[in-house]
């Protein structure tokens, strides 16, 4: 199912509290859009769905975080495991030093997914899911740098998914792209809905508006409300509506 819980989940910078006593369950299958001001903890929130926080130093956590029924901070688990079931797609595109097939076949590669003989096949299957295969179809050998930016990052989606993840996490991953392309990777999301489960970090809230179904406000640290984007964009007279929601908060 890729059902994301968080009981009590808390996590700390050194002294910092950063997350405090969050406990929330992300639906499967759909889009949640985590929203807040800046600094309030969303992608630390984040990051801490595919275990990324374990990157920095003096970062600690406690309670649990549950990808289905699974615990991803219990004692012995795989991370490199975890992060191959919960994919991210960054704020800025980062395609490998590597041509844009390699780019797509790395995942494969990595993790014996495929037989080789299949890897052609694969490629373009994830370059046509995200709308890019008749653009590069002629040039799949050559550097991956030399895409657009909004190339780059339809590339970078078609390689996050050919790993297989059963989720996928998207810091604020629209903000570096121009609105043409950004509308792009928004249409991108929403198709992979009934696939996947998406979390994604946003500062947009039209863009919220426009394709989450879920959501989730973060301040300082703690959820204040979460519930179905319905319940939060609707009517003017609702609270966050009407304070929260009418400012976009940077």
């Amino acid at each position: 199912m890729a059902t994301i819980t968080l009981h009590n989940f808390n996590v700390w910078y050194g002294q910092q509290h950063a997350l405090r006593n969050i406990q929330l369950t992300l639906p499967a299958h759909q889009i949640t859009a985590i929203i807040g001001p800046s600094g309030c903890g969303k992608s630390t929130l984040l990051k801490s769905m595919n275990r990324l926080l374990d990157l920095q130093p003096h970062v600690r956590t406690s309670r649990r975080l549950l990808l289905d029924d699974e615990d991803i901070y219990a004692p012995g688990v795989d991370v490199a495991a975890v992060r191959t079931r919960i994919g991210m797609l960054a704020q800025k595109p980062f395609p490998l030093p590597l041509s844009i097939y390699d780019n797509v076949a790395y995942g494969p590669r990595i993790h014996a997914l495929h037989p080789t003989h299949q890897l052609d096949s694969v490629v373009q299957a994830h370059l046509t899911d995200v709308r890019l295969w008749d653009e590069v179809k002629d040039r799949l050998h050559s550097p991956a740098h030399r895409l657009s930016g909004g190339q780059q990052q339809r590339l970078c989606l078609a390689r996050a998914l050919s790993a297989q993840p059963e989720v996928l996490l998207c810091d604020e991953s629209t903000a570096s792209l121009d609105p043409i392309s950004a509308r792009g990777i928004e249409d991108l999301l929403a198709s992979l809905r009934s696939a996947y489960t998406l979390v994604m970090v946003t500062h947009d809230l039209d863009q919220a508006r426009r394709i989450a179904d879920y959501v989730v406000f973060l301040w300082l640290g703690e959820v204040i409300e979460h519930g179905p984007a319905a319940a939060f964009f609707p009517a003017p007279q609702h609270s966050l509506s009407r304070d929260y929601l009418a400012r976009k908060i940077g």
